[in-house]
């Protein structure tokens, strides 16, 4: 901490899993699914102004982010402050590495950070239920980036969450592509899907805890229900899951409803050979090692 300055990790998510359901009354969509955090970091710094009721983010790394109400971080700030009875002004310093629309989560982790920060130092009335509270109207991935896991299996709207064993690290390699899917694009998408009947939602289901204690036991539940959709839209995101399975990943996905794919591999030598492999192969793909749960 440096002049006022709190420093604070906002790292990116893997989906292991994503069941989507038809939405209810409200309009929203339930989700089941299962969130693994990686060492993918965004790098924030968050300090408290004497100017009354103002926000600022300033956003580096990355063009096209915006730096007012639309940024999630932005919004994270303005909603602590409303609940905690903030009467000053929060300034968010905001260097972006995860890549918008990727389906990494950037965003929603960016906001959980703020919200964490911010609790350390000003503390909503409620403790940690209270900022879970405010985490899951910001979005269904703001939860478990604000629960500080993991692994969990996430319900509803994200906002049911049960944390995951300790399951060991794996090496990871994630493919992006550098094209953006909005979530918004993806279930609007999977909803005209349904109507024609190309695709018949499944029910949820129970997830054990043995069935995540080991990766063999996972794999079978490796499945992202955004995947059929939006392979329609972007056929290429399709190819680019099979060459990361034909480089010996024991599984690969989509992750949430963005661009980015990824591939669990057994050890860093074959996730590392992949990567050579396929930096030939696909071509204007931006590839990054990683490692989750951590």
């Amino acid at each position: 901490m440096a002049e006022g300055w709190i420093d604070a990790e906002a790292r990116a998510k893997l989906n292991l899993r994503l069941r989507i359901f038809p939405p209810t009354a409200d309009g929203f969509h339930p989700l089941e699914t299962i969130f693994c955090r990686i060492d993918m970091a965004d790098r924030l710094r968050v300090r408290l102004s004497p100017e009354p009721h103002r926000v600022w983010i300033h956003v580096g790394g990355t063009e096209g982010v915006p730096e007012g109400p639309e940024n999630l971080a932005y919004r994270a700030a303005a909603l602590f402050a409303e609940r905690a009875g903030v009467v000053g002004g929060i300034e968010v310093d905001l260097e972006k590495t995860i890549p918008p629309g990727s389906g990494l989560g950037g965003g929603s982790s960016d906001a959980a950070a703020v919200l964490r920060t911010l609790e350390r130092v000003l503390h909503l009335a409620g403790g940690q239920e209270a900022l879970l509270r405010v985490a899951a109207e910001l979005g269904s991935d703001v939860p478990f980036f604000a629960a500080d896991l993991a692994l969990a299996v996430g319900r509803g709207r994200g906002e049911r969450l049960e944390p995951g064993p300790a399951l060991p690290t794996r090496p990871m390699l994630i493919a992006l592509p550098g094209v953006e899917v909005s979530t918004a694009e993806a279930y609007a998408a999977w909803d005209v899907s349904c109507e024609r009947g190309e695709i018949v939602p499944g029910e949820p289901g129970a997830i054990s805890e043995l069935q995540l204690s080991s990766w063999s036991d996972l794999s079978s539940l490796a499945v992202n229900d955004f995947e059929p959709v939006i392979f329609k839209l972007h056929p290429e995101l399709a190819a680019i899951k099979e060459t990361l399975l034909a480089s010996g990943a024991n599984f690969a996905l989509l992750s949430g409803s963005g661009s980015a794919l990824f591939g669990v591999y057994e050890s860093d030598l074959e996730r590392d050979e992949a990567r050579s492999r396929l930096a030939k192969d696909l071509e204007g793909v931006r590839l990054v090692s990683a490692r989750g749960p951590v």
